[in-house]
């Protein structure tokens, strides 16, 4: 028996699909983890910077502050104190703002509150819950320039350890 030989026409044709599909380039393992991690850390990223942005509202929630200029605190004085040239109140209060926190809120921080951190003389806290009734943490102050202040309570300590209560002064 002979074979007949073999004709090009008689070769069978092939998919051209699934030969294109083989031959794409794959991406390697590098890219792949790379692409991988690179996406997570951006989860991960975005997701700290939303627990830090409900931790900052929660603390802000936490914080009490008076609003109401003719009463509350502001009752008894608000009236005589505004004539002195004294923002908040008869407590001694930082002229120079030094006691408040002038930076992005963080770390038992928040801006125009009264700090809880180390000064240039001594250390500055925060006075949660002992300005009025022991319920709130500032208060707010009609002055007689026209402004609105809030009034925030902490302590002013030296090097030595002794500590003076101050007040914050933050036009709000």
């Amino acid at each position: 028996m002979s074979e007949s030989p073999l004709r090009f026409a008689d070769l069978p044709s092939a998919d051209e699909h699934r030969i294109r599909a083989r031959l794409r380039p794959r991406p390697s393992r590098r890219t792949f983890l790379t692409a991988v991690l690179g996406g997570g850390a951006a989860i991960g990223l975005t997701s700290l910077a939303m627990v830090n942005r409900a931790a900052d509202t929660a603390r802000a929630a936490y914080w009490q502050d008076w609003t109401n200029t003719s009463t509350g605190p502001c009752a008894t004085y608000a009236r005589d104190h505004t004539e002195r040239g004294i923002q908040c109140g008869p407590s001694p209060m930082c002229r120079d703002q030094r006691c408040c926190w002038k930076y992005r809120n963080g770390a038992s921080n928040v801006v125009g509150w009264h700090k809880h951190a180390p000064g240039p003389n001594g250390y500055y806290l925060h006075r949660p819950d002992d300005c009025w009734n022991s319920t709130y943490d500032s208060w707010h102050w009609k002055f007689s320039d026209g402004n609105t202040w809030r009034c925030s309570d902490g302590w002013t300590c030296s090097p030595s350890g002794s500590c003076t209560k101050s007040i914050c002064p933050w036009v709000v």
